[in-house]
């Protein structure tokens, strides 16, 4: 058996397929091509060509991605029973970034025909560290603060491996799905989709509680909001009636107000525009720079690093042609009309 594989690869970042790609071991199998716009699947399947078990720490959205090639490719790993677990992580559980993150067990020699669904994102311990600021000026980067952290004990760690050696089903926790179930519900494999919520005939988390969680994830879109020119919008897939439906009031604040939980707070993170080319992102959280955001700064500093490069190239070419030219006089510099 190959050695194993245990990888945190960088989230939703470009690529680009090398030429005849699709003839390549680690796309031929499968037949599909990643997306350009996502190298999420293009390491998981590069990890896979080489190695026998992998396990992936990747972004959620691996697990229902709408994206066409990216359906295919997971409907191929679940028709081929190569997916041993999927385990969803507390959310913010990384300072740098708060996109939702699971663990993806992939394994050529599985024992079993079901895949393992385990939910920890209410299974973590809090723990409050001290770490200076990050962003900003020095008054701001040499302050000391103190946050909360997620992190998962070697307790639960402990139930997570058991539940995935033992295909165990425990109501709120794990469930061992079939690759028939997974299939007839389109192959995702968002794990909360499959696993019993636990409820009880006398009790259940407070409206409060659940209206909070659900507050909480909406500010977290709302911290940057995308204007996008309309048409540039359906050229790229954008589902826009979703994101309208989105935004639209739910009609449940005077419900929840009598149940005394607090209400629900309105979307504003989308919208389309009739301005030509408009694409403009827009930092609305005034406590943090949006994680989104730094995502987007970050792979554009990457891409302007690499066109820099690019330049330096071409540049020396031109320099290394005009020298030689110049020196033979085979080019002549003409004054600036501006200094004539």
């Amino acid at each position: 058996m190959k050695a194993a594989l245990i990888s945190n690869p960088p989230y939703n970042m470009k690529w680009k397929a090398p030429a005849f790609a699709q003839l390549q071991p680690r796309f031929a199998e499968c037949c599909v091509i990643p997306p350009e716009n996502n190298a999420n699947y293009a390491f998981i399947l590069t990890g896979l060509e080489k190695h026998d078990r992998c396990v992936f720490l990747m972004p959620t959205s691996i697990l229902s991605s709408r994206l066409k090639e990216e359906s295919a490719i997971r409907t191929w790993l679940i028709e081929k029973n190569l997916v041993e677990a999927v385990i969803l992580c507390p959310d913010n559980m990384f300072t740098s970034t708060s996109i939702g993150t699971c663990i993806l067990v992939l394994d050529k020699n599985k024992k079993t025909a079901t895949t393992e669904m385990v939910d920890l994102r209410r299974k973590y311990d809090e723990e409050v560290r001290e770490q200076n600021g990050q962003y900003g000026s020095p008054s701001h980067t040499n302050r000391t603060y103190k946050k909360t952290f997620k992190v998962i004990t070697e307790e639960t760690m402990n139930e997570t491996v058991s539940a995935i050696k033992e295909r165990k089903s425990i109501q709120g926790f794990c469930k061992s799905v079939s690759i028939e179930r997974m299939k007839e519900d389109k192959c995702t494999l968002l794990a909360s989709h499959y696993i019993d919520i636990e409820e009880a005939a006398d009790s259940h988390r407070s409206y409060a509680d659940i209206v909070a969680d659900i507050n909480r994830i909406t500010r977290e879109k709302n911290a940057c909001k995308l204007t996008l020119n309309e048409t540039i919008a359906k050229g790229m897939g954008f589902d826009i009636e979703i994101y309208k439906q989105d935004q639209q009031e739910l009609g449940l604040n005077e419900l929840l107000e009598q149940l005394g939980a607090e209400k629900l707070e309105k979307q504003n993170y989308f919208s389309t525009s009739k301005k030509k080319n408009e694409i403009k992102f827009e930092n609305n959280s005034k406590e943090h720079l949006s994680s989104i955001l730094v995502m987007i700064l970050q792979n554009w500093k990457q891409h302007i690093y690499y066109l820099n490069q690019e330049e330096n190239r071409y540049l020396a070419e031109l320099r290394d042609a005009l020298i030689p030219d110049l020196i033979g006089g085979n080019v002549q510099i003409q004054p600036s009309r501006e200094y004539r």
